[in-house]
């Protein structure tokens, strides 16, 4: 399977994603992995309809997502992972699916949080994960749209984790 995408936006599916990331990497799925989401029957229907037409749309939550990732259910179509924010990711990969690299984009301002990026705010308990992720060897950088810079994101982890 080519998982051609992590990436994480509180948004899932929207205009950048349809218009944007599946052109750029050719996706033909857009696999969402999100705990709530997988069990809102109404969400996911908002989701389809965003979904761009050349797109099949699975929507699981951490546990399923790993399972049949690791099965290889896809295999030999371009799929692009979207998660709200990085603990269901974690997830994944606790449960032993591996991940090299996640892309952060949108995660919006909320009480609590912190800001890792330009757009992207995390609070305790996301930085948290961020932070396991960066210690299994994955990759963070922050990319709003596939035409602008990727802005490594460890120094910025690290620093929050450290308290300054």
């Amino acid at each position: 399977m080519a998982i051609v995408e992590v990436r994480i936006d509180d948004r899932l599916i929207h205009g950048q994603v349809s218009n944007l990331w599946v052109p750029h990497f050719s996706v033909e799925r857009l696999l969402v992995v999100d705990d709530a989401v997988a069990v809102d029957e109404d969400r996911k229907a908002v989701l389809r309809f965003g979904c761009p037409p050349q797109c099949k749309l699975s929507v699981f939550g951490a546990e399923k997502a790993a399972e049949k990732l690791s099965r290889r259910i896809d295999e030999g179509i371009r799929v692009m992972i979207i998660a709200a924010g990085p603990i269901p990711l974690l997830r994944m990969q606790e449960l032993g699916y591996p991940l090299s690299a996640i892309t952060v984009g949108n995660m919006s301002r909320r009480v609590g949080t912190r800001q890792v990026a330009n757009l992207a705010y995390a609070n305790d308990e996301e930085l948290a994960a961020f932070a396991k992720l960066l210690e299994s060897g994955v990759t963070l950088a922050f990319q709003p749209t596939p035409t602008t810079r990727r802005e490594d994101l460890t120094a910025v982890v690290n620093q929050i984790q450290e308290g300054h």
